[in-house]
């Protein structure tokens, strides 16, 4: 018999296989798990140059995957220079204010400030006064440093007057389409300094400093190390031409090729597929989409189980759920990131959906409100008419507004829900009274049980990627401030582990290697330092990771 290179042994390992089984341990060679089950039958693989780890009795899944996030640029937030304001502690200007005076005075000369994570609904004098943060709030503690900080959602950037006048935007800057976003101005014409959608975004940041190589490897170093740490071994990316400039080139085309190299190199500890980001100029439109994804240029992938590129990813609504059904929606609230009309909107964004359908690639759309996702669904649906026989595995993200029979339609036409169950935590009382379902929102059990697929995510930056916190809103139906809706709608915990790996590994077609502790697949698990299948359910989220490996070797040790 052969020796493994690794044992680990001791565990209560949930293989999350068909049947959900649990075995002792399980040997690994060349990154591959070679056998699995108790520890006698696995001491026969242990030789000389062996590693054997005791699990010591505890929980071990899976390594985890994050189906939805913003890889590169988290990186570059977990930078010493980046300003955080994300929390409900940053609920007046002063503590934003104090922040971002600091970093001015520490900057060098030609520096910019970067910051993001605050909500404008949560600062008291906005709030008290019916407006979002523009530049005339930054410039008293900024007159000489240009300052660009964005919201919790990142669809909506702010900065002060310093940046306008180095990118040259003022009153005589044309108006842009709709398609590629929205510059606020005053009565006078006059831009107030914020910029809502990736191609108003791009439109300032052309003008910032983008990061060196150097700094790109460095954020994904930093990120891939946070999670690791949360027991993630894959993830997603969005990465393309429509986020050349978005937070300092983080989101845009060199990130790719600089994901290849550090695999080539064996540099990367988890796992990535990403979804390019191809609208030209970050504009919402069949022609930025098509042309973008034409004219797209990916490296050569050495070994697509570390990194690869199969989907494309735009957007339909804004930063939440703007395209609502209409029998739901309030009157004049209507608002998408094409800036259409709704049913030439339909048109076009279903054409779109067809035509990337017809070349094959997979599709990731930003998809929060019930009208967006009906239209999707459909396009979906007519796609699968016109060419089938394609496993494409096309999701929507976010799916704030799914319904049961909408759910049902997903699964009909092999469409996926990739959620964010860590950012449902938050904004669940935001949206229980304004979606179509009302107290039955997220119902992530009742999906699953018509046969959806779902995969969880975190969209980090704007939420935590601690997938336990999911899991416990999962079992919970209850926010961290306490609201409940519904608890009777809670999922098992079987398919909540599966949200996490499992599904994920399906979402990306790499199930046949990854996702479950399995003969002939890789060797990718976390160890929890407690039993989340059996703790109470509001203990799951405060679970910590003791130990993930990723290809056999240990990448995160506490």
């Amino acid at each position: 018999m052969v020796s493994a290179d690794l044992v680990l042994k001791h565990g209560k390992i949930a293989t999350v296989d068909k049947n959900f089984n649990y075995v002792e341990a399980v040997a690994v060679r060349d990154g591959w798990i070679i056998d699995r089950g108790t520890d006698a039958e696995m001491e026969a693989y242990i030789g000389p140059d062996t590693k054997v780890i005791d699990a010591g009795g505890r929980l071990v899944l899976p390594g985890a995957n994050d189906s939805h996030m913003h890889a590169v640029h988290t990186g570059y937030t977990l930078s010493p220079s980046f300003l955080d304001f994300s929390g409900p502690s940053y609920d007046c200007m002063e503590k934003i204010l104090s922040k971002v005076k600091a970093a001015c005075e520490k900057a060098g000369p030609g520096e910019w400030v970067f910051g993001c994570g605050f909500v404008d609904g949560n600062i008291k004098e906005l709030a008290a006064e019916g407006r979002i943060m523009n530049r005339y709030d930054l410039d008293p503690v900024s007159p000489d440093t240009p300052v660009v900080l964005t919201d919790f959602s990142l669809h909506s950037m702010v900065c002060n007057s310093k940046a306008l006048e180095i990118a040259g935007i003022d009153r005589h800057y044309p108006e842009i389409p709709a398609s590629v976003g929205m510059i606020d101005r005053d009565e006078s014409g006059e831009p107030i300094g914020r910029f809502h959608e990736w191609g108003a975004q791009n439109v300032l940041c052309e003008k910032c400093p983008i990061l060196s190589d150097a700094e790109l490897e460095e954020a994904i170093r930093n990120v891939q190390h946070a999670l690791n740490k949360e027991g993630i071994t894959s993830h997603t990316d969005i990465l393309g031409e429509g986020g050349e400039h978005v937070f300092r080139g983080t989101w845009g085309t060199r990130p790719i090729e600089i994901y290849e190299k550090m695999a080539e190199k064996g540099q990367l500890t988890a796992r990535v597929s990403i979804n390019v980001f191809s609208a030209v100029q970050g504009a919402e439109s069949y022609d930025a989409i098509i042309r973008g994804t034409d004219r797209a240029k990916l490296p050569v992938f050495q070994d697509r189980n570390w990194v690869k590129a199969d989907a494309i990813k735009f957007f339909v609504d804004l930063g939440g759920p703007t395209w609502q059904r209409r029998g739901v929606r309030p009157e004049g609230s209507f608002v998408t990131a094409w800036g259409l009309e709704e049913d030439e909107l339909i048109e076009e964004v279903q054409r779109t959906i067809i035509e990337l359908h017809r070349m094959g690639w997979q599709i990731a759309i930003h998809s929060c409100g019930g009208g967006s996702m009906d239209a999707c669904v459909e396009g979906f649906a007519r796609a699968n008419q016109l060419y089938p026989g394609k496993d494409l595995r096309h999701f929507l993200i976010h799916c704030d507004d799914t319904t049961k029979a909408l759910a049902a339609k997903m699964v009909k036409n092999g469409v996926l829900a990739a959620i964010q169950p860590t950012a449902a935590n938050i904004v669940f009382g935001w949206n229980t009274p304004v979606l179509t379902d009302k107290e039955e929102i997220f119902d992530y059990q009742g999906y699953t049980d018509l046969g959806a697929v779902l995969t969880g995510g975190s969209d980090s930056t704007c939420f935590s990627m601690n997938w336990r916190q999911g899991m416990q809103f999962c079992l919970t139906r209850t926010t961290a401030d306490g609201y409940c809706a519904r608890p009777d709608l809670a999922m098992n915990r079987e398919d909540a582990i599966r949200l996490y790996t499992i599904n994920g590994a399906y979402q990306e077609h790499m199930e046949h290697v990854r996702g479950s502790i399995e003969v002939n697949k890789v060797a990718d698990f976390q160890i929890l330092d407690k039993d989340v299948m059996t703790c109470p359910a509001e203990e799951v989220g405060s679970a910590n990771v003791v130990m993930t490996i990723c290809n056999g070797k240990v990448v995160y040790e506490a």
